[in-house]
């Protein structure tokens, strides 16, 4: 249960409680770091918010937040916050004028180059009516671009928050979906929200006295400090993780000796890779939160070998709406996996975690409906856009719909069977992509598969989308995927089987499929 001491403010007020604990350590390349303490980073916090103050800023307004960069995420958030004002984070590609029309915010802090942008595109015109300059510069003087903010490097002194604390109606963040998904969007967060979603990560962290936190997605850099860790913030990507430098990974996991350690399947899969090239193991790792795409167990394998004996793989299910939703144990070699109930098949993703309900709503007689769920951590909605269209009552409870298949099973635990959006639907069968691709993706010779249907749904054909390994020969790859598939009830449904050397993956995780672009390709000419 949520309770005043999980609120921001009261997790705030806690860190200046050890004012010399590293709560950040900000990583540039695979060894070169900066420790940043409580007491520093409050200082920072206190020095932006009164810049932010003096720049005209008052409760409610929204502000854009725009960086790469952990520490300075971290210190605008939390000095917004301290404002009461409303922190607004994008996704930082196409689309991006869009979410600026929709949220009309009257602030928007950048470097140079960002607002240079925003600028040439016509992002945020008639809306931004402060423009804040971060970066190199004189503090509160005049830049052509707009108005220089302090350099938040940390210093030293402490920081206390103003003004009376939030209304329980109050908009806190607005935070964009990446899209991977369908069209992005902004999500709003009220204090419970917040407050409950971080008590939900609480329960999946389990965070112990001087652990230590290596965390390979920038939001929840954010978020170690609220939740009483230490976090190292390496140098990824946001926009290309694949493409990160698997040393600017490794290198600070050892440096630093860390804990715990969360990414995507495509991260861990170079963390894992890295370890395998080079004769590495991660002596200190306790346990390793995967997120944003199904863990298969190739991967966990992979992980396995690197880890130390007893360590745990925990693969984490949620949505920008309500993260996190469940967790479950992915298992280690030598173990069993959580395996589908007789005559089901998906994914399992654990029970609901503290705080948080599940049920699967517009159930068909073999209980296939959409994974709903209530309680705090769930957001009241989307800014800007209907207030009912992603919500549902029953029994009194107002459920959020996430758009996501599946299945509970008679010990409360959830299974996965892919999105609603991407069903394959032909003239004498139903396929989900869960169904078929938890068997596909277990093919020697085969990196990952995406089940996409051609066609107007009713008369759609399937087609299964293959990346194989890099020195897997074409032969014998389909010779695996049909040994893998020849049990499979529904296998004979698929049409056809199509290579590509890289799946196309959307912007944030680098690794959920983007399925809309499969499909076109499968529908080209001579793609049959």
């Amino acid at each position: 249960m949520t309770t005043a001491s999980d609120s921001v403010s009261a997790r705030l007020a806690r860190l200046g409680e050890h004012p010399r604990s590293p709560v950040i350590v900000r990583c540039s390349g695979p060894v070169s770091a900066e420790d940043v303490t409580a007491g520093q980073l409050l200082d920072g916090c206190r020095r932006i918010a009164d810049a932010l103050r003096a720049a005209g800023m008052r409760s409610g307004d929204k502000a854009v937040v725009t960086t790469r960069d952990a520490y300075q995420l971290v210190v605008r958030l939390y000095a917004l916050t301290s404002l009461g004002a409303v922190p607004v984070l994008v996704e930082p590609h196409a689309g991006v004028r869009r979410h600026l029309d929709e949220i009309v915010p009257g602030v928007f802090l950048g470097q140079p180059p960002v607002h240079t942008a925003r600028r040439a595109l016509g992002r945020g015109r008639g809306h931004v009516r402060t423009a804040l300059v971060t970066g190199r510069g004189v503090p509160g003087q005049a830049h052509p671009l707009g108005r220089h903010l302090p350099p938040a490097g940390p210093a030293g002194g402490g920081w206390a928050p103003r003004g009376p604390g939030p209304r329980p109606e109050d908009l806190a963040m607005i935070g964009f979906t990446s899209g991977s998904t369908g069209r992005p969007q902004g999500v709003q967060y009220v204090p419970a929200t917040l407050a409950g979603q971080l008590t939900a990560l609480d329960a999946v962290l389990r965070a112990e006295a001087d652990d230590v936190l290596l965390s390979c997605f920038l939001p929840f850099a954010a978020l170690g400090p609220l939740l009483g860790v230490t976090t190292v913030a390496p140098q990824v990507d946001p926009l290309a993780p694949a493409r990160t430098p698997p040393a600017h990974l490794v290198g600070p996991l050892l440096h630093h000796r860390a804990t715990v350690l969360l990414g995507s399947p495509v991260v861990l899969g170079l963390i894992a890779g890295h370890c395998a090239r080079h004769g590495l193991t991660l002596p200190s790792v306790r346990r390793v939160l995967s997120f944003g795409a199904p863990l298969r167990p190739r991967l966990t394998e992979a992980l396995a070998r690197a880890l130390p004996a007893g360590a745990e793989i925990v693969a984490v299910h949620g949505t920008g709406e309500c993260l996190p939703v469940a967790a479950v144990d992915a298992g280690r070699p030598g173990t069993p996996r959580v395996q589908p109930p007789p005559g089901h098949a998906g994914t399992c993703l654990g029970r609901p975690l503290p705080g948080i309900e599940a049920r699967v709503l517009d159930a068909d007689a073999t209980g296939l409906g959409e994974i709903s769920v209530a309680g705090p951590a769930a957001g009241p909605g989307h800014h800007a856009r209907p207030a009912g269209a992603a919500r549902a009552e029953a029994d009194g409870t107002l459920w959020y719909r996430t758009g996501d298949l599946g299945r509970l099973d008679d010990e409360g635990r959830l299974w996965y069977l892919g999105r609603e959006e991407d069903v394959v639907v032909g003239e004498d069968f139903t396929l989900t992509t869960e169904d078929i691709e938890a068997v596909a993706d277990t093919a020697a010779g085969v990196r990952r598969t995406a089940l996409v249907g051609v066609g107007p749904a009713g008369r759609q054909r399937a087609v299964l989308c293959v990346e194989p390994e890099r020195t897997a020969r074409g032969d014998a790859v389909v010779g695996a995927l049909r040994a893998a598939l020849a049990d499979h009830p529904q296998a004979r449904r698929i049409g056809s089987v199509m290579f590509h050397p890289r799946l196309p993956t959307a912007f944030r995780h680098d690794g959920r499929i983007d399925r809309a672009r499969l499909a076109i390709r499968a529908a080209a000419p001579g793609r049959r």
